[in-house]
Protein backbone atom coordinates (compact mmCIF):
# COMPACT_ATOMS: atom_id res chain seq x y z
CA UNK A 1 0.00 0.00 0.00
CA UNK A 2 2.75 2.23 0.85
CA UNK A 3 4.25 1.55 -2.50
CA UNK A 4 1.29 2.42 -4.49
CA UNK A 5 0.82 5.93 -2.55
CA UNK A 6 4.51 6.84 -3.36
CA UNK A 7 4.20 6.16 -6.69
CA UNK A 8 0.58 8.24 -6.86
CA UNK A 9 2.64 11.26 -5.26
CA UNK A 10 5.95 11.60 -7.44
CA UNK A 11 4.03 10.86 -10.25
CA UNK A 12 0.91 13.26 -9.46
CA UNK A 13 1.09 15.54 -12.71
CA UNK A 14 0.38 12.05 -14.37
CA UNK A 15 -3.23 12.10 -13.09
CA UNK A 16 -3.84 15.35 -12.60
CA UNK A 17 -3.81 16.88 -16.45
CA UNK A 18 -6.48 13.58 -17.45
CA UNK A 19 -10.28 14.80 -17.18
CA UNK A 20 -12.69 11.23 -15.74
CA UNK A 21 -14.36 9.85 -18.66
CA UNK A 22 -17.81 11.10 -19.61
CA UNK A 23 -20.45 10.19 -17.23
CA UNK A 24 -18.35 9.33 -14.42
CA UNK A 25 -19.66 11.82 -12.13
CA UNK A 26 -23.19 11.11 -12.54
CA UNK A 27 -22.76 7.19 -12.28
CA UNK A 28 -20.56 8.28 -9.10
CA UNK A 29 -23.32 10.31 -7.65
CA UNK A 30 -25.60 6.99 -8.80
CA UNK A 31 -23.86 4.70 -6.73
CA UNK A 32 -23.54 7.48 -3.48
CA UNK A 33 -27.49 7.27 -4.08
CA UNK A 34 -27.62 3.59 -4.08
CA UNK A 35 -25.78 3.49 -1.01
CA UNK A 36 -27.64 6.05 0.97
CA UNK A 37 -30.84 4.25 0.19
CA UNK A 38 -29.82 1.10 1.19
CA UNK A 39 -28.37 2.49 4.21
CA UNK A 40 -31.53 4.49 4.99
CA UNK A 41 -33.62 0.96 4.12
CA UNK A 42 -31.59 -0.77 6.56
CA UNK A 43 -31.62 2.14 9.27
CA UNK A 44 -35.73 1.70 8.79
CA UNK A 45 -35.42 -1.58 9.31
CA UNK A 46 -33.99 -1.42 12.58
CA UNK A 47 -36.39 0.82 14.11
CA UNK A 48 -38.93 -0.87 12.72
CA UNK A 49 -37.48 -4.61 14.44
CA UNK A 50 -36.54 -2.22 17.66
CA UNK A 51 -40.42 -0.49 17.68
CA UNK A 52 -41.99 -3.91 17.55
CA UNK A 53 -39.74 -5.65 19.68
CA UNK A 54 -40.81 -3.33 22.38
CA UNK A 55 -44.28 -3.19 21.80
CA UNK A 56 -44.09 -7.02 22.43
CA UNK A 57 -42.08 -6.89 25.73
CA UNK A 58 -44.53 -4.03 26.88
CA UNK A 59 -47.18 -6.31 26.12
CA UNK A 60 -45.85 -9.46 27.92
CA UNK A 61 -45.06 -6.95 30.53
CA UNK A 62 -48.29 -6.03 30.82
CA UNK A 63 -49.90 -9.41 30.81
CA UNK A 64 -47.26 -10.63 33.22
CA UNK A 65 -48.52 -7.92 35.52
CA UNK A 66 -52.02 -8.49 35.33
CA UNK A 67 -51.52 -12.22 36.06
CA UNK A 68 -49.76 -11.14 39.44
CA UNK A 69 -52.08 -8.76 40.40
CA UNK A 70 -55.19 -10.81 40.00
CA UNK A 71 -53.70 -13.93 41.62
CA UNK A 72 -54.85 -14.85 44.55
CA UNK A 73 -52.50 -15.36 46.98
CA UNK A 74 -52.72 -18.54 49.33
CA UNK A 75 -53.55 -18.60 52.76
CA UNK A 76 -51.08 -20.22 55.15
CA UNK A 77 -54.46 -22.63 56.18
CA UNK A 78 -54.26 -23.82 52.61
CA UNK A 79 -50.27 -24.07 52.32
CA UNK A 80 -50.53 -25.96 55.41
CA UNK A 81 -53.71 -28.64 54.01
CA UNK A 82 -51.45 -28.93 50.79
CA UNK A 83 -48.50 -29.83 52.87
CA UNK A 84 -51.15 -32.09 54.83
CA UNK A 85 -52.15 -34.01 51.82
CA UNK A 86 -48.69 -33.94 50.11
CA UNK A 87 -47.91 -35.82 53.41
CA UNK A 88 -50.72 -38.14 53.64
CA UNK A 89 -49.98 -39.00 49.76
CA UNK A 90 -46.54 -40.48 50.33
CA UNK A 91 -47.31 -42.09 53.32
CA UNK A 92 -50.30 -43.83 51.81
CA UNK A 93 -47.76 -44.83 48.45
CA UNK A 94 -45.35 -46.41 51.34
CA UNK A 95 -48.04 -48.21 52.83
CA UNK A 96 -49.66 -49.53 50.34
CA UNK A 97 -46.22 -51.17 48.88
CA UNK A 98 -45.72 -52.37 52.12
CA UNK A 99 -49.52 -54.27 51.55
CA UNK A 100 -48.96 -55.07 48.43
CA UNK A 101 -45.94 -56.83 48.93
CA UNK A 102 -48.15 -58.90 52.19
CA UNK A 103 -50.49 -59.74 49.79
CA UNK A 104 -48.65 -61.06 46.79
CA UNK A 105 -47.22 -63.20 49.63
CA UNK A 106 -50.23 -64.40 51.32
CA UNK A 107 -51.20 -65.81 48.02
CA UNK A 108 -49.07 -68.70 48.97
CA UNK A 109 -49.88 -69.07 52.21
CA UNK A 110 -53.03 -71.24 53.70
CA UNK A 111 -56.26 -70.63 53.91
CA UNK A 112 -56.10 -69.74 57.61
CA UNK A 113 -53.15 -67.50 57.43
CA UNK A 114 -54.19 -65.97 54.39
CA UNK A 115 -58.06 -65.03 56.26
CA UNK A 116 -56.74 -63.87 59.22
CA UNK A 117 -53.59 -61.51 58.09
CA UNK A 118 -56.42 -60.11 55.46
CA UNK A 119 -58.83 -59.56 58.19
CA UNK A 120 -56.19 -57.79 60.02
CA UNK A 121 -54.75 -55.49 57.01
CA UNK A 122 -58.93 -54.74 56.39
CA UNK A 123 -58.79 -53.25 60.23
CA UNK A 124 -55.43 -51.28 60.05
CA UNK A 125 -57.13 -50.46 56.61
CA UNK A 126 -60.27 -48.89 58.31
CA UNK A 127 -58.65 -47.55 61.75
CA UNK A 128 -56.21 -45.41 59.14
CA UNK A 129 -59.62 -43.94 57.15
CA UNK A 130 -60.77 -43.09 60.51
CA UNK A 131 -57.52 -41.68 61.88
CA UNK A 132 -57.15 -39.55 58.88
CA UNK A 133 -60.65 -38.32 58.88
CA UNK A 134 -60.61 -37.40 62.86
CA UNK A 135 -57.09 -35.60 62.06
CA UNK A 136 -58.06 -33.64 58.65
CA UNK A 137 -60.64 -31.42 61.51
CA UNK A 138 -57.53 -30.40 63.66
CA UNK A 139 -57.44 -26.44 63.72
CA UNK A 140 -53.96 -26.91 64.34
CA UNK A 141 -52.35 -27.97 60.93
CA UNK A 142 -48.82 -28.41 62.11
CA UNK A 143 -49.34 -30.82 64.97
CA UNK A 144 -52.01 -32.39 62.59
CA UNK A 145 -49.27 -33.01 60.18
CA UNK A 146 -46.85 -34.36 63.46
CA UNK A 147 -49.54 -37.21 64.10
CA UNK A 148 -49.95 -37.68 60.61
CA UNK A 149 -46.57 -38.93 60.28
CA UNK A 150 -45.88 -41.06 64.02
CA UNK A 151 -49.44 -42.49 62.69
CA UNK A 152 -48.22 -43.51 59.40
CA UNK A 153 -44.67 -44.50 60.76
CA UNK A 154 -46.24 -46.78 62.83
CA UNK A 155 -48.44 -48.67 60.50
CA UNK A 156 -45.58 -49.12 57.53
CA UNK A 157 -43.48 -50.44 60.58
CA UNK A 158 -45.72 -52.75 61.41
CA UNK A 159 -46.70 -53.70 57.89
CA UNK A 160 -42.66 -54.09 57.45
CA UNK A 161 -42.11 -56.57 60.31
CA UNK A 162 -45.34 -58.32 58.35
CA UNK A 163 -43.95 -58.27 55.41
CA UNK A 164 -40.25 -59.56 56.35
CA UNK A 165 -42.44 -62.27 58.47
CA UNK A 166 -43.50 -63.72 55.62
CA UNK A 167 -40.93 -62.98 53.90
CA UNK A 168 -39.50 -65.86 55.89
CA UNK A 169 -42.07 -68.53 54.48
CA UNK A 170 -42.87 -66.87 51.39
CA UNK A 171 -41.53 -65.20 47.98
CA UNK A 172 -43.40 -63.11 45.66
Amino acid sequence: MSDLKKYLEENRNIFDDKEPLDGHFERFEERLNRFDAEKNRKQTLKVRLIATYSAVASILLIIAAGIWLLRTPETETERNISEFTETEMFYQTQMDRQIAAILCKLDKADAETRNQLEKDLQTLEEDNSRFLEEIRNQNNEELAIYYLVEHYNANIETLQFINAKLGEYFNC
